[in-house]
């Protein structure tokens, strides 16, 4: 699923670069006295970089579908009910456990446009997260109570 989905400039990314290089220079170029030049150059700069650096959407390479991403982080001692949740109905997940550790991870990835999810579990093994489950497609009605 990984290779299938690459990070990519989101609306919401090119909004906020695009706002903070007007205001930059708008700031930069107007007739006054002072530093205000000065927080107009940095603005600019900062649009900029940003610009360049900031990659908050997804996108399936395939199909060219934008999804979000969601991840929900359980403890070690959860992997078989998480395992056997994901693989009949993931809406009973448990989540009063999560954020309580960081062994597994519960990597979904939701499209709005097709109504699809697909869900992942991640084991930590040490510097890295392992898949230990294949990828789950489900409706995204049935997984809405994990993205809460």
């Amino acid at each position: 699923m990984e290779k299938r989905i690459k990070r990519v400039r989101s609306v919401k990314d090119i909004t906020l670069c695009t706002l903070l290089i007007i205001i930059g220079i708008i700031l930069a170029f107007i007739p006054c006295q002072g530093t205000v030049h000065l927080a107009g150059y940095l603005l600019i700069a900062t649009g900029s970089i940003l610009a360049v650096a900031l990659k908050n959407g997804y996108r399936d390479v395939e199909t060219k579908e934008t999804y979000f991403k969601k991840e929900l982080s359980f403890l070690g001692n959860m992997k078989t009910p998480i395992l056997s949740a994901l693989s009949a109905s993931p809406e009973q997940i448990s989540l009063s456990e999560e954020g309580k550790g960081q062994v597994l991870l519960l990597r979904i990835y939701y499209g709005k446009k097709s109504g699809k999810a697909y869900l992942q579990l991640f084991e930590y093994i040490p510097h890295q997260y392992e898949p230990c489950s294949g990828v789950y497609e489900y409706e995204l009605s049935r997984v809405q109570a994990l993205l809460k």
